[in-house]
C-alpha cells in the first residue's frame, strides 16, 4: 500500500541527509516512513504554530524539521540537523 502522503525534500535537506552516517540516514529513513502516514500524530512531534513547521528528535543525534500540506497531503522534509 502507497504511503497516505508525498514525499517532498528541500534540496538542502537531501544534501544534510547525505551526509549524514549510515546508521542516522537509516533512522531518518524509519522516521519518514512513520510521519508519510500520518506525519501530524507522533509523539515526539513538537509544532511550531509561528512557523507552521514541525520537528521530531532523531535520537539523541539530531532533529528533523518537516512542514505539513494537507491537500494534497503532502510531507515537505526542510532541514535534518546532525549533532555528530
Amino acid at each position: 500500500m502507497p504511503p497516505r502522503s508525498r514525499l517532498v525534500w528541500l534540496q538542502i535537506a537531501e544534501q544534510q541527509y547525505r551526509d549524514l552516517p549510515e546508521d542516522l540516514r537509516r533512522l531518518v529513513d524509519r522516521r519518514i516512513a512513520a510521519l508519510l502516514e500520518n506525519p501530524t500524530t507522533d509523539a515526539d512531534a513538537v509544532h511550531n504554530a509561528r512557523s507552521d513547521q514541525w520537528s521530531v528528535p532523531l535520537g539523541d543525534d539530531g532533529f528533523l524539521f518537516y512542514a505539513v500540506v494537507r491537500d494534497p497531503a503532502t510531507l515537505i522534509i526542510l532541514r535534518v540537523v546532525s549533532f555528530v
